[in-house]
């Protein structure tokens, strides 16, 4: 009897020192077609897409829980000498009184100027209260986060207060550039940085759920806002179907994106939210 003791207990101790596989529930990735080196892909800005088939391959792979679209509304719409314009500018709400506004133009000396902005979406299962430095007292839900470079060209430094971003932005509506389209929606703007998209602008109205960890910065400020949010928009406003080459990945551990890089050449995978974000 004193024998079998023992040996329950030596297997109680060998179970509980077992080691858990190594799982990370928030393990997301933004996955990117492209045909340049690490050091040269810039997110957004590829020409390779996706097929159906390697989608549906990645789709497949053991280990990967979700597959989701994912876009950028940029705020680069002022054009110089036109700071009258309602575009490409961003006003700050505190409770409901206006503080502050900001316009892109930084070559004007008469206006604060704001850098330029990505706005980025994160998927519900992801949890952005996990990388901010601060957080709403109020737990926004649905809010929008700020980096940290952000927050601090808006004057923002702490949520104490409630405070709600209305910031200008263009909503990708068309893959296709066809001059006509013009004629029949006057407001669209044709993407200058990459020359394929038309795109819609649109007045984005949320309030600040968080400010994000310092390490959360890039050669451009980052906004993430519900992604679920961007899908909505842009169908609501799209005139075909719109194409991206930048899909969001969860994975079960850091060892599927070997599996997963293994599948094709072209394919990069970049930590979410992202930590280095290079767009020029």
């Amino acid at each position: 009897m004193k024998k079998m003791m023992m040996c329950i207990l030596m297997l109680l101790i060998v179970g509980c020192q077992k080691q858990e596989p190594n799982v990370q529930n928030e393990n997301w990735y933004m996955a990117v077609k492209s045909t340049k080196s690490d050091a040269e892909y810039i997110p957004f800005l590829d020409e390779a897409y996706f097929t159906d088939s390697s989608l549906e391959e990645i789709k497949k792979t053991e280990g990967v829980e979700e597959v989701q679209p994912i876009y950028i509304f940029d705020t680069n719409l002022t054009e110089p000498g036109k700071l009258d314009s309602p575009y490409g500018n961003v006003k700050v709400y505190k409770d409901a009184d206006l503080v502050s506004e900001y316009f892109y133009d930084p070559a004007h000396e008469t206006v604060k100027s704001f850098q330029l902005i990505n706005i980025l979406g994160y998927p519900s299962g992801l949890d952005m209260n996990a990388y901010t430095a601060v957080q709403s007292k109020e737990g926004v839900k649905d809010g929008c986060y700020l980096s940290a470079d952000v927050a601090q060209q808006l004057g923002i430094s702490h949520l104490d207060d409630s405070y709600t971003l209305e910031i200008y932005c263009l909503i990708p509506v068309s893959n296709t550039i066809d001059e006509t389209m013009l004629e029949e929606y006057p407001d669209l703007v044709q993407d200058v940085t990459n020359n394929k998209q038309f795109l819609y602008p649109y007045t984005l109205k949320i309030k600040i759920a968080g400010i994000l960890n310092d390490e959360l910065s890039s050669s451009r400020g980052q906004l993430y806002v519900p992604l679920q949010l961007m899908q909505a928009l842009i169908k609501e406003h799209q005139i075909e179907e719109v194409r991206t080459n930048n899909y969001l990945v969860k994975v079960k551990n850091n060892d599927v994106l070997n599996t997963l890089q293994g599948l094709d050449t072209q394919l990069k995978m970049s930590k979410y939210p992202l930590e280095e974000f290079k767009y020029s």
